[in-house]
């Protein structure tokens, strides 16, 4: 008996949840994709995607529209059902056309309507939710003549309206959720309001490249700048691959093996105006600095703004986010996008891929000229914390905790060992050569020959000793180095790093500790210090002097917390999860809150800079 494909008993529901369970942030990713895939099919030099609004009813409806190959009545009707693409192959690690129709349907309920020009001939459909049906279909429509169909010619329509059908296209007209809700500035659903440029800022995040010679143009009205009230005028939308010229320094650099390269991108605010180099050269979007992966043209797992602030350290960028861009490019084979093309996976297990899975080719393969973007970047301080490190660096020395050398990893750099049963239970003698004579004699005094394969008695070796009180080097001890410690005072900077009503935050991969300088812990130290020491000196002096104690013996007892942290690694009772809470946020804000036990020290210490203040520059000298 021949096997039996399995089917579907409930297609209604199947259909239907996986429509209402689709993410809507995909939406504009799908619709763009399809069109320039249709438009790379186009004769070259008519290679265009135009994006505007199309006004039915006094609303306005989000528009796609692009050339390439059409579609007749019945490919049409064809490419309206699920998991159903023309022109294409269904593939796993390909563009196999779900999103599209899923992403858009979960916004917009009340319909999409497709015309698609062939040869001189529109087609059009819709697709939306019928209340009547409780599902998802092709709504019927009644014709001059009186029959219903789903698919019709609408030719004559299209020439009355004075548009073009000399050569193949194909249009998307977004509906919404309701007849009166404006998709243009609501394009993720009713309510839901979106920045102007919203939708050329989304492809130009998503899309590191277009096809080869497709123009991409949308109106003047869903765009930054002139135009908010206009509509049918134009501004091209480049990728930041074509803007990259015009900014003050880029550059891929490949690792050894071949299959990561990364783009370090310099993109500063034009010194006049509040926008990006990239964005004053793309006046179709607004642009901002970011972190991606890159995979097959599209960039996955976006952090930007205060996401990429607060994750940067981790890839060797403490300061100078805001004018860095970081893309990290695989190869074809490293990922697989997941079902709704909103992440990729990881081939072997299908677990999430992230950014910070690379963080370490980042930091490696950076180029010496951004390293100096980073220093110019870097907020200026006279705060001297070298020997508040000595001084945790002996605390951290006396746990001798190795480096971790060793973690399991999902990095493609990292080179899994593997087991063998083979070989055997005794060792083989070996003939062992030696550049020392003595130790290689093949007689014995007498001129008896000896069997080399038997061991040789010991000769006495010369020692040489180290002067007493020598020991091993820090490298040879290879023990973990304390974090470099960085005191923050600048609220923006604070906010960036997630440490708004935190003391500290720890990023373990770059060694990097910040601190809060303006956390409430030092402000009540600094509180009780100035009652005490407010008449040693001048008001200013004194407030200063208790202030850089305050927060330099917090970021003490901050970085004394995360070294006892560090020290738990040598305890098999700690997972890697007890570490990480140990050095959360909370935890080391735990840590700053106690400022009792540090106060009498912290008080010395700003009676010495109060004093030195004081000292007239030319006896200092």
């Amino acid at each position: 008996m021949k096997a039996e494909p399995l089917n579907i008993r409930d297609k209604r529901f199947l259909i239907n949840r996986l429509i209402e369970q689709a993410p809507v942030s995909t939406l504009v990713r799908e619709f763009f994709k399809n069109a320039d895939e249709s438009a790379a099919g186009a004769a070259s030099g008519n290679r265009r995607i135009e994006i505007y609004p199309t006004v039915i009813e006094g609303v306005r409806k989000l528009t796609f529209w692009n050339t390439g190959t059409g579609m007749d009545d019945r490919e049409l009707k064809q490419a309206t059902e699920l998991s159903s693409s023309i022109n294409k192959e269904m593939a796993l690690d390909g563009n196999f056309g779900i999103g599209a129709k899923v992403s858009g349907l979960t916004m917009s309920r009340e319909g999409i309507r497709y015309r698609s020009c062939k040869n001189g001939v529109v087609n059009e459909v819709v697709i939306g939710f019928d209340p009547d049906e409780q599902t998802y279909v092709r709504f019927p429509v009644e014709l001059p003549d009186g029959t219903f169909d789903t698919v019709y010619d609408v030719t004559q329509a299209i020439l009355d309206e004075g548009r073009e059908t000399s050569f193949d296209w194909t249009e998307v007209v977004l509906f919404g959720e309701c007849e009166d809700h404006d998709t243009v500035a609501e394009p993720l659903g009713k309510g839901k309001s979106q920045d102007r440029s919203f939708i050329p800022s989304a492809i130009f995040r998503r899309f590191a490249r277009f096809s080869q010679g497709v123009e991409v143009r949308v109106d003047v009205a869903m765009t930054k700048g002139g135009g908010k009230d206009e509509t049918g005028r134009t501004r091209r939308l480049k990728t930041l691959e074509e803007v990259v010229e015009d900014l003050p320094n880029h550059e891929w650099v490949e690792a050894p093996d071949g299959d990561v390269r990364v783009h370090f991108v310099h993109d500063p605010k034009h010194e006049s105006y509040s926008h990006s180099l990239s964005a004053l050269a793309n006046p179709a979007t607004s642009s901002t600095t970011f972190c991606a992966l890159v995979h097959k043209g599209e960039r996955y797992d976006i952090k930007s703004r205060k996401g990429w602030s607060s994750a940067a350290p981790n890839f060797g960028i403490p300061f100078g986010s805001k004018v860095l861009t970081v893309e990290i490019e695989l190869a074809d084979h490293l990922a697989l996008p997941n079902q709704y093309r909103d992440g990729l996976t990881w081939p072997d297990d299908r677990s999430p891929m992230l950014v910070e899975d690379f963080d370490y080719y980042v930091r490696e393969l950076m180029p010496e000229w951004v390293k100096d973007v980073i220093r110019s970047e870097s907020p200026a301080s006279d705060d001297n914390l070298d020997d508040l490190q000595s001084d945790l660096q002996k605390l951290l020395d006396e746990f001798r905790i190795p480096t971790a050398t060793l973690s399991p990893s999902r990095r493609p750099s990292a080179i899994p060992t593997e087991g063998s049963d083979e070989g055997t239970d005794t060792s083989d003698p070996t003939n062992l050569e030696t550049e020392f004579p003595e130790l290689s004699e093949a007689s014995e005094k007498d001129g008896t020959e000896v069997d080399p394969s038997k061991s040789q008695r010991a000769k006495h070796k010369k020692v040489r000793k180290a002067p007493e009180g020598s020991k091993l080097s820090r490298s040879a001890q290879s023990l973990e180095r304390v974090p470099e410690i960085r005191i923050l005072i600048d609220p923006e900077e604070i906010g960036e790093k997630n440490l708004k009503g935190r003391a500290g935050r720890y990023y373990k991969d770059a060694q990097t500790l910040f601190v809060n300088g303006l956390y409430s812990a030092a402000e009540r130290m600094a509180v009780e210090l100035d009652a005490e020491l407010r008449t040693a000196g001048e008001a200013e002096v004194v407030r200063s002097a208790v202030m850089k104690a305050s927060r330099k013996f917090m970021a003490f007892r901050v970085g004394k917390a995360t070294c006892y942290a560090i020290s738990k690694r040598l305890s098999d009772d700690w997972s890697s999860d007890d570490l990480d809470r140990a050095t959360s946020p909370e935890s080391l804000s735990l840590a700053a809150d106690d400022y009792k036990q540090s106060i009498s020290a912290a008080k010395r210490y700003a009676k010495e800079l109060i004093r030195t203040a004081d000292i007239p520059e030319e006896a200092a000298a």
